[in-house]
């Protein structure tokens, strides 16, 4: 093999067109390997965290965890990449790599272990990373390092080339992955089936992967590594200064801030439903896209005003009461806010973007930036805050960063000073619509806590006829309401009232088990369902959160004033129940009430052909099991009726009816085989058929999709 000194080239052995075609071949290679290594890098992580999410509960802060996890793990890769280009030789890095290639194929699949499912008592953020890093870690780590280090051998193949456009070209992908897996992968392949093709197609990534270092090697033998020489005289570029460095680490921790504190605000106050997670990752990686394309998609001139009214807006919409308009309206909102913001930091990012020699850095410090980011919003903020202050802190520093940038331009152009003062006004907006926010949700609150699971307030306030009453949020959804004057403290209210579905169930077993029932709760909330207790009757509750146990024993009257007997299982429902029976213990439940909320929508996990098989198992003959199913934004019935039907058993659907102000409006799904149930006047009175869902699939395990069931 030769150089050639005009154009920089790899040459092949061979001269004219075979060599010119041998290039392109390599060139191939480079583009494919880096395309498949990003699209494998986000698929995995919709198929990781659909796997785990089960086990912790359904929450929201699963897929924010593993998004840090992921960052961490994408911040390692860099940190290799850059390390090996500078101290390792051409042929003992592309020999290190494959080595470490062929590690990750050993790992494979990629299907938890059962030895990590988790254990109440401990932090569910160390078992989720513990877990992400035993089952995915060094698979992932390799495709982390895909895009840096082959843009770095690309330099030294191909210099002079557009290298950036590959880190565009590796976000065009990851943006394929996550718009492909809810629309086309999911509703066809079950979470295994899933999880055996990723790694196929990883394997045949690993075999690209192996020729381009190959190629490098070769390369390596005849030309040194390029980007950490000095430039050649009349070369441009410059090595960065260590501001430029604070810059990009700066932009790029800010751009993933923003993005998950948006999705925080989405899935938490607005419309919590899985999907929307997907929204703002794929905006985010849009903006990567057309901010590193090279055709220049970034012009300040043009984003700085509708990021200016943006802010504004989204810092007014935090404070805006949680209602079915606000979800239409709030929802482009905050997607298009989070699309500008990102644009704005990115497209700053793309200005400031180094010569090709220093390419490993600058990813490494954007991979770092993307990690201190996601680290202050997925662990800092449960750690330091009570409630969700992430999103207007987020807000609060854009519009400082903003200023910041935007200063030498508005005072160099005494034609911009609209521009000018509209910043400072929507700056000092944002400043105030925060510290609205904050006392709207700190003031006359009786209790405020945050975890892992969820952060909840307790705030005490008139009842409209002279006394009090206490309501427990979750987010922005009511989980419980009890008013205080002991005549009407046991008073069952919101959605287990006496004209709910729940109430039906409750009723007819009362009459039918005069020397007590055993009844079993999914989802304690402020421990309503206790209201319905009466002396013989045995409560049994299953809670995930421990702060909602510590909350409805000292907050909320229910458990304590109940005259049945009561007891509180912390952990997961399914799993504990599945644990009771491997124990020999079924609970022989005359009621089990399947309510375990997590936002507005129930973990998919507890709404399965398998979890039904465990609850039929916990029954008592002529059991009733009562889910409920009340929802803006998923039509969960039909997925009910599905699962009774398949299970031999009969559903009907009540509607609460008449509500008295204390009762909200809900939706239950009755599942038996009680033909006495199924023909009480009150039953055939109350409920109605549900009507099947075009398209409604019954859901497993393996395979389930809320996509088919979004209203």
């Amino acid at each position: 093999m030769t150089t050639n000194s005009s154009a920089g080239e790899m040459s092949l052995p061979l001269s004219g067109a075979s060599a010119k075609a041998g290039s392109w071949l390599v060139r191939i290679l480079f583009v494919g390997c880096i395309f498949l290594s990003a699209f494998l890098l986000f698929l995995v992580q919709p198929i990781i965290a659909k796997q785990i999410m089960p086990w912790f509960g359904g929450s929201s802060a699963v897929w924010t965890t593993a998004l840090m996890f992921f960052q961490l793990v994408l911040l390692a890769g860099y940190v290799y990449t850059d390390l090996a280009t500078r101290w390792l030789r051409p042929g003992v890095h592309a020999a290190v790599h494959v080595g470490l290639l062929v590690l990750a194929l050993a790992t494979l699949p990629i299907v938890p272990a059962e030895t990590f499912r988790p254990d109440a008592q401990k932090s569910p953020i160390g078992q989720v990373l513990l877990l992400l890093l035993m089952t995915v870690g060094l698979p992932y780590f390799c495709l982390s390092t895909t895009s840096p280090l082959l843009q770095a051998w690309y330099t030294r193949l191909f210099p002079g080339r557009q290298v950036y456009r590959l880190f565009a070209l590796s976000n065009a992908a990851s943006l394929a992955a996550l718009l492909a897996y809810p629309f086309l992968i999911e509703p066809v392949a079950g979470i295994v089936t899933q999880a055996q093709v990723w790694g196929g197609a990883f394997v045949l990534f690993a075999v690209l992967c192996t020729g381009c270092a190959w190629a490098s090697r070769r390369a390596g033998e005849l030309a040194p590594m390029a980007p950490y020489e000095a430039p050649a005289a009349g070369e441009p570029g410059h090595a960065p200064a260590r501001s430029d460095y604070a810059v990009w680490l700066g932009l790029s921790a800010m751009g993933s801030a923003m993005l998950l504190a948006i999705t925080h605000h989405l899935t938490q106050h607005i419309a919590p439903i899985p999907l929307l997670w997907l929204l703002p990752l794929s905006l985010y990686l849009l903006t990567f896209v057309l901010c590193f394309e090279g055709r220049s998609w970034y012009r300040r001139s043009l984003v700085t005003a509708p990021l200016i009214l943006l802010l504004a807006g989204m810092a007014w919409g935090i404070n805006v009461p949680a209602n079915e308009v606000r979800v239409r309206m709030a929802v482009p909102l905050y997607a298009v806010g989070c699309f500008v913001c990102c644009m704005f930091f990115h497209g700053e990012l793309s200005e400031r973007k180094p010569a090709p020699r220093y390419l490993t850095r600058f990813y490494l410090c954007l991979s770092l930036g993307g990690a201190i980011g996601g680290l202050l919003v997925s662990a800092g903020a449960p750690t330091l805050f009570d409630n969700y202050y992430e999103l207007p802190l987020a807000l609060l520093a854009t519009s400082v960063v903003m200023l910041w940038i935007l200063r030498r331009y508005l005072t160099a152009n005494m034609a911009a000073w609209p521009v000018a003062a509209l910043a400072l006004a929507s700056c000092a907006l944002t400043g105030l619509m925060g510290w609205v926010f904050y006392n709207q949700h700190s003031l006359g609150n009786v209790s405020m806590q945050r975890n892992f699971y969820a952060a909840s307030r307790v705030v005490e306030f008139g009842d409209g006829n002279g006394g009090s009453q206490r309501v427990l949020y979750n987010g922005g959804i009511v989980h419980g309401n009890q008013m205080l004057a002991p005549a009407v403290s046991r008073t069952p209210t919101t959605y287990y009232g006496r004209h709910s579905g729940v109430a039906d169930a409750m009723t007819f077993t009362a009459s039918t088990k005069p020397g007590g029932r055993r009844v079993g709760v999914i989802g304690l909330g402020a421990g309503t369902m206790a209201a319905w207790g009466q002396a013989g009757d045995d409560f049994r509750f299953y809670e995930i959160n421990p702060h909602s146990h510590q909350i409805a024993e000292r907050d909320f009257k229910y458990l304590s004033e109940s005259p049945a007997r009561r007891q509180v299982v912390i952990g997961d429902a399914r799993l504990m129940m599945a644990e009771e029976l491997a124990g020999g213990r079924a609970n022989g439940f005359d009621v089990l009430v399947v309510d375990a909320f997590s936002g507005d929508s129930i973990p998919v996990h507890l709404l399965t052909r398998e979890a039904l098989a465990v609850y039929k198992k916990h029954l008592a003959p002529g059991g009733i099991i009562a889910f409920h199913v009340s929802n803006l934004f998923l039509d969960l019935a039909p997925v009910v009726g599905l699962l009774a039907e398949d299970a031999g058993l009969k559903a009907v659907r009540i509607r609460s009816r008449d509500e008295d102000p204390e009762e909200y409006s809900s939706a239950w799904v009755l599942v038996t085989d009680n033909q006495a149930f199924l023909d009480h006047p009150a039953t055939l009175e109350h409920g109605s058929p549900i009507k099947p869902r075009a398209g409604a699939t019954l859901w497993t395990d393996d395979r389930n999709n809320l996509y088919e069931v979004v209203r």
